[in-house]
């Protein structure tokens, strides 16, 4: 194993300097772009026995792993999981256990609605050396490419990210949606398409008080909203509509869900 990579996370090398095991490194893949991958997620992949990733990973990306390493294909599309995250973390800690270096590459940011919580935890439990290495989350990179900053010094000063789903793979009714459209600043919503008529229609609820008694927390129904479809590549579409004609855009545009 090399020796360049250091266990920065909460579990340390000396704790398990006498085991005969891998390590398992949960890799940021970045927001589709290959190139957006970090130095340090690189030369982890490079370096990887085993690499398991996701179903938004560009073949590029993958052609980079040495050759001779395994690839595990354990992505999650919708309604369609390769593999349950229980059998991702248990296969995770099995490879580990044979003494090989793993890479788990994700889209974006392990951190960011990617389950790294999850698969950290569960290698924390069964004692497996193991390191975060940080992705461009899409939640702000995407925004960036559509030439949409998510702060402003006069527009927006502040950003919240949410999932449209929770983890029942339903639309997220835990979030209080009202609450979030008078927040101010840039609400990204990831993974929002199917949710989106839900919540935009509770966002208009919340708009139907009188303009003057809103106004302080809420830009005006008409205000800008943007549907960002495909991540970062070359299939990149960007749809404008004011926030209450949104949900339109779906079935006008064929808006599908790539992530």
């Amino acid at each position: 194993m090399d020796t360049w990579i250091r266990n920065e996370w909460s579990v340390s090398n000396s704790e398990y300097e006498s085991s005969a095991q891998g390590k398992v490194y949960l890799v940021g893949a970045g927001p589709g772009d290959p190139d957006l991958i970090t130095v340090k997620g690189l030369r982890c992949l490079r370096t990887a026995d085993v690499v398991l990733y996701d179903r938004l990973i560009s073949q590029e990306l993958l052609d980079e792993a040495r050759p001779g390493a395994t690839r595990v294909f354990v992505g999650k599309g919708p309604a369609c999981h390769a593999l349950e995250q229980t059998m991702i973390n248990e296969l995770l800690i099995a490879y580990a256990r044979q003494n090989c270096v793993v890479v788990r590459l994700k889209g974006g940011d392990p951190f960011i609605f990617g389950r790294g919580g999850e698969e950290a935890e569960a290698l924390a439990q069964a004692k497996i050396p193991f390191e975060i290495v940080p992705g461009i989350s899409a939640a702000v990179a995407v925004p960036a490419y559509a030439g949409i900053p998510v702060t402003h010094r006069d527009h927006a000063s502040a950003v919240t990210i949410v999932t449209g789903h929770d983890g029942h793979k339903q639309p997220s009714q835990r979030l209080n949606w009202e609450a979030l459209a008078k927040l101010g600043g840039t609400l990204v919503v990831l993974m929002g398409v199917k949710a989106l008529p839900n919540f935009t229609n509770r966002w208009q609820i919340s708009l139907s008080a009188p303009w003057k008694q809103v106004s302080v927390h809420l830009p005006p129904p008409s205000s800008a909203a943007s549907s960002i479809c495909a991540r970062r590549s070359a299939g990149m579409r960007t749809y404008a509509s004011s926030k209450t004609s949104l949900p339109m855009l779906w079935p006008v545009c064929n808006i599908n869900k790539p992530i």
